[in-house]
């Protein structure tokens, strides 16, 4: 198994989740800068979107992401899932 930590696999998986997340809310990176502006987070939407399509964000932007689109719950089922698929076609 690859190193987790800032790796290339990690980062597509971070991605991939995130862009899924605002696929089901329908949410575009215009919607999540107002969300996260509401929490008190400043990312321009550009900025947003070089972030999470790179998938280097820290922790804490990666938290306010998901409570910005009121993630009840994340699913480390899934998270394991998409780093195998990620792995599997690296």
């Amino acid at each position: 198994m690859a190193k987790l930590f800032d790796s290339p696999e990690m980062r597509e998986t971070i991605r991939r989740l995130i862009r899924a997340r605002m696929a089901y809310k329908g949410f575009e990176y215009r919607d999540l800068a107002l969300a996260l502006e509401k929490l008190g987070v400043h990312q321009n939407e550009s900025n947003l979107r070089s972030k999470v399509n790179n998938g280097s964000l820290g922790a804490q932007l990666f938290v306010y992401i998901l409570m910005a689109m009121d993630t009840a719950a994340l699913e480390f089922d899934q998270v394991k899932e998409i780093l195998a698929e990620v792995s599997i076609s690296e």
